[in-house]
């Protein structure tokens, strides 16, 4: 890489890694304030939290980084031609490429790096974050054991435990249990235990009395007890690795399933496939369109404010299609061929632009300087 080609690249790899970070950041933030509801209600703490959150970022990443490397591109080039050091390289009689090469190549690893995060990090990570979720909303201490408040771990059954402490002892229990409407019954203990057993989990409760209604109505009936234990069974639950969501499978779980898996979610999966193949593609686009913008025409002493709104509207027209592709091969597989043509027909397109002498896809400016014809 020559020695012009070097700074670009630098100039171009610094806002790359700007953007990339600040757009993370943005969307980290709105997708984070989700697992504050599960984080709080569980009684987890801050580090959960974190850890948490950031296992969700991989998935993001294949998003992000289309739109970090445009406006990383527009920004340095355009930064560029304000300090007319596009203009110098332009008389020195350089062609185009010599500007194109180098953020070619950045797109080209961003490309790398999109596909690494879609078909590893992403489905890992995922993974990871959806296991450690179902362990939190199944830990029967977080679900079922609240000190000093009322709890409600299923629809109609409250529980109450005055002290939690270290070991699985609890102290004073209240336990409201209304999901059989004829058999609503109230159970108090002065202390307990939670444990885990052969036949799944129990609450073992010491000292207390259960109450309940003869019949649903009518007398109060009250039944004192040494040791009571209740079936805490339809809190274990396993979570069944088949059901796995989308993302969080590999590529070869997406497109060869299980057997079980019906029709409509094998589709699903295998739209999923071909979008995480065909999404990185969209680096090596935006970064042709905007190169393309402020190289694809002459330099123009009032600005280039249209060519970016213009090259803002190219990237729109080039990646909301592709959305639409990816919810057509959902419906139609065979279409799934499309979402890799449509890409692909930009990038074609773009270096075609650039690669003919004296292409102009925008109007020279009077009077300006020219890049030299050569390809």
């Amino acid at each position: 890489m020559s020695g012009i080609s070097a700074y670009i690249f630098r100039q171009v790899g610094g806002p790359l890694l700007f953007f990339t970070f600040v757009l993370t950041a943005v969307i980290w933030l709105s997708q984070s304030l989700r697992m504050l509801d599960l984080v709080i209600n569980q009684s987890q703490s801050a580090a959960t939290y974190l850890y948490l959150t950031v296992l969700a970022l991989p998935q993001l990443m294949g998003l992000i980084l289309p739109f970090a490397l445009f406006l990383a591109v527009l920004y340095a080039l355009n930064r560029l031609y304000a300090e007319s050091e596009l203009v110098v390289i332009w008389a020195a009689g350089f062609s185009r490429w010599v500007v194109a090469g180098p953020v070619l190549f950045i797109a080209i690893l961003a490309t790398l790096v999109a596909y690494l995060f879609n078909l590893v990090v992403m489905p890992a990570g995922m993974r990871e974050m959806k296991d450690r979720v179902f362990e939190i909303r199944a830990d029967l201490v977080n679900t079922f054991v609240r000190e000093g408040a009322f709890t409600n771990p299923l629809d109609s059954l409250t529980v109450y435990v005055g002290e939690n402490n270290v070991g699985g002892d609890i102290r004073g229990i209240l336990v409201h249990d209304a999901r059989n409407p004829k058999g609503i019954a109230t159970y108090m203990a002065q202390r307990g235990l939670l444990a885990n057993t052969p036949l799944g989990p129990r609450l073992i409760m010491y000292q207390g009395n259960v109450q309940w209604l003869e019949g649903g109505e009518g007398r109060l009936k009250i039944l004192n007890f040494e040791k009571y234990t209740f079936d805490l069974g339809q809190f274990d639950k396993q979570r069944d690795m088949t059901s796995r969501e989308a993302s969080e499978r590999y590529l070869g779980e997406l497109l060869n399933p299980e057997k079980t898996v019906n029709d409509k979610q094998r589709r699903k999966y295998f739209s999923e496939a071909h979008s995480r193949l065909t999404g990185p593609l969209y680096c090596l686009v935006f970064a042709l369109i905007a190169v393309v913008a402020l190289v694809g025409g002459s330099f123009n002493r009032r600005g280039y404010g249209g060519r970016i709104a213009l090259a803002m509207g190219a990237v729109l027209a080039a990646r909301l299609p592709g959305f639409g592709l990816q919810q057509l091969t959902n419906s139609t597989p065979d279409a799934a061929f499309l979402m890799y043509v449509w890409p692909l027909l930009w990038i074609a397109g773009m270096l075609f632009i650039l690669s003919v002498p004296g292409f102009e896809l925008l109007s020279r400016g009077r009077g300006a300087p020219q890049p030299s014809p050569s390809p």
